[in-house]
């Protein structure tokens, strides 16, 4: 086999090789914004549910508050209505009656906000049993999802280990000057110095490669090169 053509047919092996280690490096590329996306709905989760329950532990320690203020308002109002039972001074009767009725109104305004703790809390309550259930339903299905792609990012990993292997061991048997074109083009480029010919389209850029171009590339028998992207140009079928 002529040199030409041999080192074309080990270029097809190389861009095939390119073409799977890009491939493999946009899946990888793909999982840690995921993961991080999880990790931050996990958080999220938590969060929301901490930060719902620190409300409630407020509320509750409020509502112990109030109802010791009602229970110390209802005992001093006791009082003063006994002692006023007693009084004689009709002007001491009428001061003392102001006196109940400011109580009086303490004991309804702390009761008013009474309610409104305990209608909160009901609600808070709610909440915190439907986040407690979505993070029993969801959370085991997120960090089962996370430990999948971190076994994903490492079979990858691997893969393009074995890939840049692979890669290596084909490169030494291409002539020297193919090896170096390939090479600089490689840099250029950063994916592939190779490039497919699928019908007349250059499948490094995706330009049009004019018909005696790309008749000349399908017999794979000269080194030729894309007029708008540099790449080499071979054929093969692709799948």
């Amino acid at each position: 086999m002529p040199v030409v053509e041999e080192d074309i047919r080990y270029l097809i092996q190389i861009v095939k090789k390119d073409m799977e280690i890009k491939e493999k490096k946009r899946m990888l590329g793909n999982i840690p914004p995921r993961i991080k996306a999880i990790d931050r709905e996990l958080r999220k989760m938590d969060d929301d549910l901490n930060e719902t329950k620190q409300i409630l532990d407020k509320l509750d320690t409020e509502k112990r508050h109030i109802d010791q203020e009602i229970k110390a308002h209802q005992a001093e109002l006791a009082k003063k209505k006994e002692d006023q039972n007693v009084v004689k001074d009709n002007k001491v009767f009428k001061a003392m009656n102001a006196e109940i009725e400011y109580i009086s109104k303490k004991i309804d305004q702390a009761e008013e906000r009474m309610l409104v703790i305990l209608e909160d809390g009901e609600v808070r309550r709610g909440e915190v049993a439907a986040m407690t259930n979505k993070i029993n339903s969801e959370k085991n299905k997120l960090v089962a999802e996370k430990e999948k792609l971190e076994q994903e990012m490492s079979v990858t990993d691997d893969a393009l280990k074995i890939l840049g292997d692979e890669k290596v061991r084909i490169l030494p048997h291409i002539s020297e000057g193919v090896r170096r074109l390939y090479g600089r083009i490689l840099v250029a480029k950063g994916d592939s110095g190779v490039a497919n010919l699928v019908g007349d389209i250059c499948q490094g850029c995706y330009s049009r490669v004019p018909p005696q171009t790309a008749h000349e590339v399908r017999r794979n028998d000269q080194i030729l090169k894309c007029e708008v992207c540099g790449r080499i140009l071979v054929y093969y079928e692709s799948k």
